[in-house]
């Protein structure tokens, strides 16, 4: 495999040859990997500049080595367009961004640039703004050598743990590039079309007697553009110089990660809390189809009880579990939703006398969300099996032994049941939150967006079929959305003030690696703050060993805060996917 890269890759050093021998190098020395990351990194600052002067095709722009800009980036120069307003209040939000295309930086003072345009798509003015794109940098690294491999692997966990950069899978790497032939900027430009890369970085190692040689070749890849060239020598004494201390990248509180168990079954669903009254938490996990609680002891983990059923795979399906104490007797009732024959409904079970007994059902679907006030509250909603969700949620109260429907719950247009929480980000109202269909998250104020993502945030597709019946006539009738026979039901989406400025951070995975042919294998949690006009992301948790698959968030009073993931870990090629529940929280 060493000897096929290496044939694949080795026609690219001219690039970075070519690019070495148009300017001087000077020659770094770093022990470790982190310095080349810095290095790296430091070409994309966030930063943003006024334009203060426009001579033809040439702006100036209020941005300087001061702000760590350096000759050679690109600028996306925008201008404020029109304003988006508060619906109810008429609060001035934010304004439309009107991008006027893109300059490339050619002189670079202490407090000012001049940069040359690149793409117009309208005429530039005094004004505008130009900046460095605040998104996460879509990069890969293409080796250009197939010796010292855990070298690039370092590079590219240090670059990802830097937070700005999305980093393309080495896997994907190597994949491409085996089955192309071309070897010059095309190759760059259709490695960025295909996966929607900003950057390559080209890395070549040249032993020497007792360093490396490192040269690494930055490319834009809308026009295979060389930014700049890196080079340095890495002592590669030890492994532990050459890839620096290896550590996970958090932001408080989240410094500790560890496994808590490996799952004997596939399971799908999970809560923890205390059902038992005890003080200490049960975990309780869907297979789909049944339930298991678990318990952890001093002599280990036990499994205390498992859901008696008869059902067959392929008659039951989970759809959503919850936990909250909405009976009001001071332990958390577990609510399940699930599909049972071509039928949704949910069930409630609780911890009494000593077992889980079921104490009540309730057609159609349930779960459990945090109000405006943060109190946790219980809502539901019929269910078609055509249209899945039919007519408006309900707030669901605990009466006469039951839980009954009680007033409306009126949600936004575009918003379901599942896949939304509410926020206090210092708005007069709380915004409400929610995933779409795309997995773009998008903010409400009084019912109407006013903010989407440009990124997406992929969570484990739960399907399920609907048991659509009827003549062709009547399937024909039918809204293009209602004949879709499998029905996707939105991820989790939780809410917290993390760090106790008063303001919810929306925390959520990001599950990555997904390939026509295989699951995500992939995540890394992202907190993601409100500015006013937009979410931005204040910092995420990077080194999850796999997918998602569902998670919690454990508010634990001095303890601090956990977040408790079942993560689905890929296996080898003689080794089976694993199964783990992992927690990250604070020591």
């Amino acid at each position: 495999m060493k000897k096929v890269i290496m044939q694949c890759l080795v026609a690219l050093v001219f690039v970075t040859i070519a690019v070495a021998a148009e300017k001087p190098l000077g020659i770094k020395e770093y022990s470790s990997v982190d310095g080349l990351a810095t290095a790296i990194s430091s070409y994309f600052p966030k930063v943003q500049g006024e334009v203060k002067t426009v001579a033809g095709d040439r702006l100036t722009v209020a941005l300087g080595t001061k702000d760590g800009l350096q000759q050679g980036v690109l600028l996306t120069v925008w201008r404020d367009g029109s304003e988006i307003l508060h619906p109810v209040t008429h609060m001035v939000l934010g304004r439309i961004e009107e991008e006027i295309g893109s300059i490339e930086v050619t002189v670079v003072g202490e407090t000012t640039c001049v940069g040359v345009m690149k793409k117009k798509l309208k005429e530039p003015k005094e004004g505008d703004k130009a900046r460095i794109t605040p998104k996460k940098i879509g990069l890969a690294l293409v080796p250009l050598r197939a010796e010292h491999r855990e070298i690039i692997q370092g590079l590219a966990e240090r670059l990802k743990e830097n937070g700005r950069f999305e980093m393309l899978d080495t896997e994907k790497t190597t994949a491409f590039l085996n089955d192309r032939k071309q070897r010059d900027a095309s190759l760059i430009k259709e490695m960025g079309r295909t996966f929607k890369l900003d950057v390559v970085v080209t890395i070549e190692i040249i032993p020497t007697d007792s360093k490396d040689l490192v040269t690494a070749g930055i490319y834009y890849t809308d026009d295979a553009r060389p930014l700049d060239t890196i080079v340095a020598m890495l002592d590669l004494r030890t492994k532990r110089d050459a890839l620096g201390e290896v550590r996970p990248f958090f932001a408080p509180p989240m410094d500790v990660k560890y496994d808590i168990m490996d799952l004997p079954f596939d399971a799908q669903l999970f809560v923890a809390a205390d059902l038992e009254g005890t003080g200490a938490l049960e975990y309780i996990f869907s297979d789909g189809v049944k339930l298991h609680v678990f318990k952890q002891s001093t002599s280990g983990w036990h499994e205390e009880w498992v859901e008696p059923v008869t059902y067959a795979t392929n008659e039951r399906k989970h759809l959503n579990l919850d936990v909250a104490d909405i009976n009001g007797n001071g332990k958390p009732e577990l609510f399940v939703t699930s599909m049972l024959k071509g039928t949704v409904s949910s069930y409630v079970i609780e911890f009494r006398n000593g077992a889980y007994q079921r104490i009540a059902a309730v057609p159609g679907f349930l779960r459990v969300v945090a109000n405006p006030n943060k109190e946790n509250i219980l809502i539901g909603q019929a269910y078609h099996p055509v249209s899945f969700f039919a007519g408006q949620p309900k707030r669901y109260a605990w009466a006469d032994g039951n839980y009954v429907p009680a007033e409306e719950f009126p949600l936004p247009k575009g918003v379901e049941l599942y896949g939304f929480a509410f926020a206090s980000a210092g708005e007069t109202n709380p915004l409400l939150v929610s995933l779409d269909d795309t997995d773009h998250l998008l903010v409400y104020s009084n019912g109407a967006v006013i903010w989407k993502s440009e990124e997406t945030y992929p969570s484990i597709a739960r399907t399920v079929m609907k048991p659509l019946t009827g003549t062709d006539a009547a399937l024909s009738s039918m809204s293009e959305n209602d004949r879709i026979l499998r029905k996707r039901l939105r991820g989790r989406v939780f809410t917290l003030d993390l760090n106790g400025d008063g303001r919810d951070e929306i925390l959520l995975p990001k599950n990555s690696g997904e390939t026509f042919v295989s699951r995500h294998k992939a995540a890394e949690f992202i907190a993601l703050g409100w500015t006013g006009a937009r979410l931005e992301q204040r910092w995420d948790i990077q080194d999850v060993s796999g997918a998602v698959l569902d998670y919690q968030i454990l508010r634990q009073g001095a303890a601090g805060t956990r977040v408790l993931a079942l993560v689905m870990i890929p296996g080898g090629l003689f080794s089976a996917d694993r199964l783990s529940l992992m927690t990250y929280g604070t020591k």
